[in-house]
């Protein structure tokens, strides 16, 4: 057995975001030698069941083997209503919490490569309403050309976060690997606690009230002298050594899941 593959394909699954729970059944298949096999994996994440069937295929020139995909089976709390199932491939670098996110239907920004492998950022989302030959979501993909920027697009918000700089770097993180971020608005004088996500295709953010009924985010928005002062006030704190205390923690997420 590679003993290098064996350690390279549990961080692997590490970063895509299984830790240490399927390692036992690697280090099993593995020294099994058999040209392919699946790891099948369950997660509660955000209180919702999600089903994932991971595909490992031995190189052709090789004994190294390689995690080529994984699908993934989303559950409606509502057993009614047929679950979600789509097919994410390895070049496209998804996390199973990320996953989750697009098969939730949010926007998740990821860094790829065209056909002459040059970097580029873009974001992706699932269309549920057309799917492809090989039965998975059509991903609609917006360009970073397309010119949604996630700061500018959050300073238009009256979000308290905006104003200190180690906040709004974790708020900007989670806003775009697609999660729903808790955020304190600022209003009228009043804080009001309210979540936010990305919505790439009309260069708009997304705002829930407390309850996670949808706010109309026009009603919220700042004039552009407002988001020039919070911009301003960022830049200045960027300048200014850090301070650590005071870190917001990340909303509890489901066993095993990972931002």
């Amino acid at each position: 057995m590679d003993q290098e593959n064996l350690e390279y394909l549990k961080e692997k699954l590490k970063y895509t975001g299984f830790d240490k729970d399927l390692n036992e059944a690697l280090e099993k298949q593995i020294k099994a030698k058999n040209e392919a096999f699946e790891l099948p994996h369950t997660m509660e994440i955000d209180g919702k069941k999600m089903d994932f069937n991971l595909h490992f295929r031995k190189s052709n020139t090789s004994e190294r083997y390689f995690l080529n995909k994984f699908d993934g089976t989303l559950h409606n709390v509502n057993p009614d209503i047929a679950p979600k199932e789509h097919t994410f491939y390895n070049n496209q670098s998804v996390t199973a919490k990320e996953a989750f996110n697009l098969m939730e239907g949010r926007a998740v920004k990821k860094g790829m490569l065209n056909a002459n492998n040059e970097p580029y950022q873009a974001w992706m989302q699932l269309d549920f309403k057309e799917k492809d030959k090989n039965n998975n979501f059509k991903i609609e993909s917006f360009h970073e050309n397309y010119g949604y920027d996630s700061r500018e697009a959050l300073s238009k918000l009256p979000i308290k976060e905006l104003q200190d700089s180690t906040k709004s770097e974790w708020l900007v993180k989670a806003f775009e690997k697609g999660n729903v971020y808790p955020v304190t608005m600022e209003k009228g004088g009043k804080e009001e606690l309210m979540y936010v996500s990305a919505n790439p295709q009309f260069k708009s953010v997304n705002v829930y009230d407390a309850e996670m009924k949808m706010v109309k985010s026009k009603d919220l928005m700042v004039s552009k002298d407002q988001g020039k002062e919070v911009k301003e006030g960022q830049q200045a704190k960027k300048n200014q050594a850090p301070e650590m205390k005071n870190v917001p923690k990340e909303p509890k997420k489901g066993k095993g899941a990972r931002v």
